[in-house]
């Protein structure tokens, strides 16, 4: 080829494409730190499960086919990598091929066939999304130039290959091989054509050219594929597209274990973190580099508003729109923040007092000019979301939404004093007597009277501590949940015990809702009494208690093994501690609440005691398991009132109802209260029984 072009065309490209990194680089550099880099082996096991094998698009049953397009065409596109490579070097070096990839080795025929078959596969894909973006035109799809630009430089990247190999076997068997073009031609496994069916298709078509129009065919397929490929390449850092680039290590650098990142414990006796606005997040160099590698590496592929209960009933929450938001700030201001960043290393040095002080009067004119909250993102939008994670659970690049809003929430209500009103009368009740309900703390043990039912403080020598929860002690409709698994548990023989007046909220909403400080409060108390009393062992009826002694909790030295009442109850089933008479009446089904799903990965346990419970079998909802539809209730919502759109429970209700069952059992009093009452606003209340699975079970005990 032109070793001199080549070598022009790679400078200019590699430079242009490794200045722009440097710059995006640097940007996310400017960000707050995170840790990421633990358990590699973990991380390589997702990344291959996650990234390279696209579970999420090709696991998703909903979405299959699309899934596998995507998927091929991703396939495709790596292995086409090493071709490119081999033809990077061509132009250097005549014949050149990759080690163990040459005409001596089988692998290097068996790569050729896998290339050649899957460029043709590619190509179709291609031609299938251009068409399902343009007829089908799926309503979570962003349909913009940029899309079907990329797609058409793939197909191209693909035809170019395949018309360059076709001209070429042309020249060599058609023409006697005037230049002496290389190719593969080993005695024991013939010649490279024989291998590649799709290229042969491509000579065939190109076969009429004569000899100079093949050669020229061949010459320009090569530059243009080269050209695309390094134009493309250039290209992907500035558009949605930039997850060609991004997607891999974003996979890798994915929160472990838990979900998502989990909530920042903000050290509140810190005065710095006061004067300076670091409580939370209030401004946009306050995301961490990882949570700016998110929005880089967002595809805009509208899975994630498909399946937010606050986009899909009319609230101003559109993940695709919020997450392009903070990236665009970020662009807008890099230079800002690249500054800012020298400033903050600045003062890690040896400065004195006044000095210090100039720098830091710096660091805050350099602050974004827009506000974060009211200005790049708005309250309502903030405000609206449930924390349900079904976002996150579609991602196909595992993005994590809500630790970022949870920080803004953070910074709004730390530093802003700026949140939804109707939150002061549950924050009041936390803060008076330890639940959001504000009913007298002395009252929490009442429902448990006459029950036989042990305090800690009676006897601390127990197996289990059930954790009965706010909604368990004061809500009159959750009481008859706690009743139910008292007698599951009594009849079973366990030994256990309730704390009574010394339990107090676990603070799950107000840290859900930014109020750290009275998360902290309520965490702090509960844990130096549950460390009072060395309890280990804890059973709860709510996920959202169960999410934040188990997950939350840890961080404040509050370490105990903790089990939803769910996975309790199978044990007792399966050890044969208690038998069920399959008596319930009417057809079953099962609603998934997300903080025991998706947060905790409880599935399987509540169906396998419901279909225990009935002989007719469970009926699944259309949105179930992983992909459960919310309730409303969580992240704070349910101290909320919502005004805005469609109320998410009646949206689920009225899924539940279309199943045309007797029962829906649920397994979070949140769930329960949310559902019932959206059987109330349908007036199916009284055809369609809401029961919490403790109930279900209680009622057919033998």
């Amino acid at each position: 080829m032109n070793p001199l072009f080549m070598f022009i065309v790679l400078v200019i490209a590699l430079a242009v494409f490794g200045r722009t990194m440097y710059k995006k680089t640097q940007i996310l550099m400017a960000l707050e730190p995170a840790d990421r880099l633990d358990r590699i082996k973990d991380r390589i096991k997702g990344l291959l499960i996650i990234a390279f094998g696209q579970k999420r698009l090709v696991g998703r049953e909903k979405e299959r086919s699309s899934g596998i397009m995507h998927a091929l065409i991703f396939w495709g596109f790596c292995i086409l990598l090493i071709r490119s490579i081999n033809l990077y070097g061509e132009g250097f070096i005549h014949g050149f091929q990759l080690p163990l990839l040459s005409e001596n080795f089988l692998l290097g025929y068996l790569y050729m066939l896998l290339k050649d078959i899957m460029e043709g596969v590619v190509l179709v894909m291609v031609i299938w999304a251009i068409y399902r973006r343009a007829v089908v035109k799926p309503e979570r799809l962003h349909n913009t130039w940029e899309a079907y630009l990329v797609l058409g430089m793939i197909g191209l990247l693909m035809i170019s290959d395949l018309l360059y190999d076709g001209a070429r076997y042309n020249l060599i068997a058609g023409f006697g091989n005037p230049d002496n073009l290389h190719y593969f031609n080993n005695p024991k496994y013939g010649a490279e054509f024989s291998w590649t069916p799709i290229s042969m298709i491509a000579a065939w078509l190109t076969s009429w050219m004569d000899k100079g129009t093949t050669n020229e065919m061949m010459h320009l397929m090569f530059w243009v594929h080269i050209i695309t490929q390094l134009t493309f390449l250039n290209l992907l850092p500035h558009g949605k597209h930039f997850h060609v680039i991004t997607s891999l290590p974003n996979v890798f650098l994915k929160s472990l274990d838990y979900p998502h990142e989990k909530v920042k414990l903000l050290d509140l006796e810190d005065e710095s973190v006061w004067e300076d606005e670091s409580l939370g997040v209030n401004h946009l160099h306050q995301l961490d580099w990882k949570q700016g590698l998110d929005l880089y590496t967002c595809t805009e592929c509208g899975r994630c508003k498909e399946v937010c209960p606050t986009f899909t009933t009319d609230k101003p929450l559109n993940l695709k729109d919020f997450n392009d938001s903070l990236k665009y700030e970020l662009a807008a201001n890099e230079d800002r923040l690249i500054l800012r960043k020298k400033y903050a290393d600045y003062l890690t040095e040896d400065l004195d007092e006044g000095t210090t002080e100039k720098v830091k009067a710096n660091m805050m004119a350099l602050n974004c000019e827009k506000p974060l909250v009211g200005g790049v993102i708005e309250e309502d939008t903030l405000w609206a979301c449930t924390t349900c994670r079904a976002c996150e659970e579609v991602c196909p690049v595992a993005i994590e939404h809500v630790p970022r809003i949870i920080g803004m929430r953070q910074g709004q209500t730390l530093m802003a004093g700026v949140y939804p009103q109707e939150l002061n009368a549950a924050f009041k009740g936390l803060e008076r007597n330890g639940n959001p309900w504000g009913i007298g703390y002395d009252k929490r043990a009442d429902w448990a009277e006459g029950l036989g039912v042990k305090t800690m403080a009676e006897d601390p020598n127990v197996d289990y501590l059930l954790w009965v929860g706010c909604a368990g002690s004061f809500d009159d409709r959750t009481k008859k949940v706690s009743i139910a698994l008292v007698k599951i548990l009594q009849k079973a023989g366990i030994n256990f015990a309730i704390l009574g007046t010394e339990e107090k909220c676990t603070g799950d909403f107000a840290r859900r809702s930014g109020n750290e400080m009275m998360y902290q409060m309520m965490a702090t108390e509960n844990i130096e009494v549950l460390n009072g009393y060395n309890v280990k062992k804890i059973i709860a009826a709510c996920p959202h208690c169960l999410t934040t002694l188990k997950h939350d909790y840890p961080q404040l030295g509050g370490n105990y093994e903790v089990i939803h009442h769910s996975q309790f109850i199978e044990e007792l089933i399966k050890a044969g501690k208690i038998r069920l008479d399959k008596s319930l009446e009417g057809s079953l089904t099962y609603h998934d609440p997300c903080y025991l799903g998706r947060y905790n990965e409880v599935y399987d346990e509540p169906r396998t005691i419901l279909n225990s419970a009935t002989g007719s079998g469970l009926t699944e909802l259309d949105r179930c398991g992983s992909e459960s539809f919310c309730c409303g209730a969580g992240g704070g919502r349910m101290w909320m009132e919502e005004t805005i759109g469609k109320r998410i429970n009646v949206e689920r209700a009225e899924e539940i109802v279309s199943k045309n069952v007797t029962n829906v059992a649920v397994g979070c009093p949140f769930c329960l209260t949310m559902i019932e009452d959206g059987m109330k606003e349908l007036e199916k209340d009284e055809e369609i029984k809401t029961l919490d699975i403790a109930e279900v079970v209680a009622a057919q005990l033998i």
